[in-house]
């Protein structure tokens, strides 16, 4: 792979937008620390979907950090949501979490890189999503732009069940996704049909309940709860050597 002397002093490729940061790795057990972390309060309108997140539905404890989702009677959504975000912005590299789905139809639990508008740069995404009825595959996407680039990868154990280690490697020349240590898919600059990323973004997770028109993508929600469970959270960018959570956390066998 090529990179563009001139991008950088150093040889390695830069993000366009926000300056990148380095290297991080988050042990979920430990507790949440204010000063790198921050939990969503917010009402999110985004045409196909609203969401409400609220800080009291993120909880950690001796396991890690739990995002809820809670069912209620008034208010502006039928359900409250959770998302967690890394401060700061990071780039090409590898990003990895250890995490365990939430598990009930209607239901998406996430973790994924974001930029936007309202962050000065085009919208911009690399993510896993794992839609709660359909716990055996994970979604994975990504946006440049708003013009997005999306596939459902069959998974050989439920996600739901016990965590799991999921990474990509975003690069300017590609993405490659992987589950507990397997490539399961790859997108190349040169042939895909949308862009790779170039924003530097914040590194998030949440979960949210469909209504609008993600009721088509996801289901209709019919819980009173769930929840999905983040251990780990870690990011190395290119070019660099940094501790990743597979380097703490066994990745399970893959038998066929």
């Amino acid at each position: 792979m090529a990179f563009d002397p001139s991008q950088s002093a150093n040889g390695l490729p830069v993000n366009t937008g926000n300056p990148a940061g380095g290297a991080f790795y988050v042990d979920l057990r430990q507790g949440y620390d204010n000063r790198t972390q921050q939990v969503s309060d917010w009402f999110m309108d985004a045409g196909w979907l609203e969401a409400d997140f609220s800080p009291h539905n993120v909880r950690f404890d001796d396991k890690g950090m739990w995002l809820h989702i809670t069912r209620r009677y008034g208010g502006p959504t039928p359900y409250v949501s959770a998302e967690f975000q890394r401060r700061g912005f990071y780039g090409y590299g590898r990003y990895e979490v250890v995490m365990r789905a939430a598990k009930a139809p209607g239901i998406v639990s996430s973790f994924f890189t974001h930029t936007d508008e309202q962050m000065g740069d085009p919208h911009s995404e690399v993510d896993f999503e794992f839609v709660g009825g359909k716990t055996n595959e994970v979604h994975t996407n990504y946006f440049w732009n708003g013009v997005s680039n999306a596939v459902d990868i069959d998974l050989w154990f439920d996600a739901s069940a016990a965590p799991h280690t999921y990474a990509f490697e975003w690069l300017p020349s590609s993405i490659a996704w992987f589950v507990d240590g397997v490539e399961v898919r790859r997108v190349e600059a040169a042939t895909t049909s949308a862009a790779i990323p170039t924003a530097s973004s914040r590194v998030m997770a949440n979960i949210w309940a469909a209504n609008k028109h993600a009721v088509e993508w996801v289901g209709k929600p019919e819980t009173s709860g769930a929840a999905a469970l983040y251990v780990c959270m870690s990011h190395v960018p290119v070019g660099r050597s940094g501790r990743h959570c597979s380097d703490t956390f066994a990745v399970a066998s893959r038998s066929d």
